[in-house]
């Protein structure tokens, strides 16, 4: 039998509603969109919480009742975000989930961990410049460590984002200190609209990431594009034994009619299935990331 495919869907990040007008902002609307792709065959959803007007929000609170709202809902995975490069301090990037994990009802599965530092300004060809020069993704080596033991003390899995190859390297060296555990559950994030930062979203992009996976070590990894469609590498990575982290958090998808993160979800489904892996229900995919029931 071939392998579950594991969706995770990256549902608003910090997308603008004018370039896709589904973007949940809200903690009723994404406990709704939660709700919408776990019947669309989703078994994790990735969110950053949102002001009303869809500003950033870093509130624990806000955070706590958006998990609240979503187990009220579906029994979807949570995987929480640590606010990118908008919140500086370690400590205040953990704030929230540690706050959640206080109770079991809000108390996230998962919670990212980018293993290491990369410039994410956009490169605009037809200006023939940068639209921005600053924008640094600092995640220090001190920094990995204590975001990934501090999530593992409170009974959140770290989910581990990888840019490029030393990400990758990295990983191999958490897994072998005991500073993660195994199985380890890696994203590989691709970039296009000018992000440099990052592999290109093309076959050969994804497979420089995956051909440096430990092979010795139990891992599951999935893809996400940031400002690209992922469908691009769809079908590379049902056929390396990849899962698929599709969402309008992370592009728009206007080629596709601006669709609903339901939507993408169900479109990743009928792909795994026309390639013979059924999506994964939560209970699935538990066993296969080890995460322990609520």
């Amino acid at each position: 039998m071939s392998k579950s495919l594991i969706i995770t869907v990256r549902i608003n990040e910090y997308m603008s509603r004018a370039l896709n007008p589904h973007v949940p902002f809200t903690p009723d609307e994404i406990a709704e969109t939660a709700a919408e792709c776990r019947a669309a065959g989703a078994s994790i959803i990735h969110f950053h919480a949102r002001t009303p007007d869809g500003g950033k929000c870093h509130a624990p609170e806000v955070y706590a009742e958006i998990v609240a709202k979503i187990r009220d809902r579906t029994d979807i995975l949570i995987d929480s975000t640590l606010g990118q490069i908008t919140v500086k301090e370690d400590e205040n990037r953990l704030a929230h989930v540690k706050l959640m994990a206080q109770k079991s009802r809000t108390r996230p599965d998962f919670a990212a961990v980018d293993t290491g530092s990369s410039n994410i300004d956009a490169y605009d060809a037809a200006q023939k410049k940068f639209l921005t020069t600053d924008k640094v993704y600092l995640n220090s080596t001190e920094t990995c460590l204590f975001l990934a033991r501090g999530m593992t003390e409170a009974g959140v899995k770290p989910h581990l984002s990888v840019w490029a190859v030393p990400f990758v390297r990295m990983v191999d060296a958490f897994l072998d200190m005991g500073a993660i555990t195994e199985p380890a559950y890696v994203q590989c994030v691709l970039a296009e609209g000018g992000i440099v930062g990052a592999h290109p979203c093309t076959p050969r992009g994804l497979e420089a990431l995956i051909d440096f996976l430990p092979p010795q070590r139990r891992i599951e990894w999935t893809v996400a594009c940031k400002e690209g469609n992922l469908f691009n590498v769809a079908t590379t990575a049902l056929e390396r034994g990849g899962h698929l982290a599709p969402g309008i958090g992370d592009y728009p998808y206007p080629e596709l009619g601006c669709p609903t993160n339901a939507q993408l979800v169900r479109r990743c489904a009928e792909l795994g299935r026309a390639m013979g892996r059924e999506p994964a229900t939560t209970d699935e995919a538990r066993r296969m990331l080890g995460i322990a029931g609520h």
